[in-house]
């Protein structure tokens, strides 16, 4: 009675078993950089290694001007995942006037390794003269 039980508890859908293939490399930010515009930060960067399709997320945070300290990370965009890795470019715009903000990035395959964060890069509006 009880193998009976065990054997019908085992059927049913059964869900794809995902493989690890470990003879990829982790995915790396080989390059990040940004310039920053009258209204715009742009990002480049670029990402090595990982299996199939990588996709990038960046989170963004105010400085508080008083302590010069960053408040809460927010996920603030997240890209389509892609075969490209090279070149990669995104432009945000600076919305407020005045506020300092703080982006950081960082790379993630299609198996969900992910990247350390890349080094905090802090931006602001630049007045035109």
């Amino acid at each position: 009675m009880v193998l009976s039980a065990f054997l019908l508890g085992a059927c049913g859908k059964k869900t794809g078993l995902i493989v690890y293939d470990d003879s990829t490399p982790e995915p790396e930010l080989t390059q990040v950089s940004f310039q920053t515009s009258a209204t715009t930060f742009d990002l480049i960067l670029s990402i090595q290694g990982g299996s199939g399709a990588v996709l990038y997320e960046v989170d963004r945070a105010e400085v508080d001007p008083s302590c010069n300290c960053i408040a809460d990370w927010l996920r603030y965009y997240e890209s389509s995942a892609s075969a490209q890795r090279v070149g990669l470019e995104h432009h945000f715009k600076l919305s407020r006037k005045g506020i300092v903000y703080a982006f950081r990035v960082r790379a993630v395959d299609s198996i969900g390794r992910k990247t350390t964060w890349s080094k905090v890069m802090k931006t602001q509006e630049i007045s035109s003269p």
